[in-house]
């Protein structure tokens, strides 16, 4: 099918990636350095990419291409976004479940065993602080 797709030339190409975080189909990637239409068929035509190149290394040409598979697309931004998901936040905040495998294992010494059981405490250890009292948001009259 003839369409409307990128074309970048490698030689402008400056290697910055700025035209790959500009795609949100995910089509462009960085290659050797350089920016390379990647997968075709994930390629909108829109030239989101287009803007954000600041050596003019991509341009618009009608060619034989595969079609634009939007299935696809949203099935590997899904497929990323669970793979990628980054916290934004505090890290202290940040919900962490610690997976303790087996069975405690009992110190060989000559002292005394005292049965143990198997902890509780899935989540510690755990930090907790305290606020300053003279903080300036528990001094302002706005509070």
């Amino acid at each position: 099918m003839i369409r409307k797709i990128i074309r970048i030339d490698e030689e402008k190409c400056n290697g910055c990636g700025l035209c790959a975080k500009a795609c949100h189909e995910g089509a462009i990637e960085m290659v050797n350095g350089k920016a390379k239409l990647v997968r075709e068929n994930f390629c909108d035509g829109f030239g989101d990419c287009l803007p954000n190149c600041p050596t003019g290394a991509i341009s618009f040409e009608e060619r034989e291409a595969p079609a634009y598979d939007e299935a696809a697309v949203t099935a590997a931004k899904k497929a990323e976004s669970v793979e990628q998901a980054p916290f934004q936040g505090c890290p202290g905040s940040r919900f962490m479940q610690i997976k303790r495998e087996g069975e405690l294992q009992e110190p060989q010494t000559s002292a005394p065993v005292v049965p143990k059981t198997a902890s509780r405490l899935n989540q510690w250890p755990c930090q907790i602080k305290l606020l300053p009292v003279h903080a300036p948001f528990l001094t302002e009259p706005n509070c």
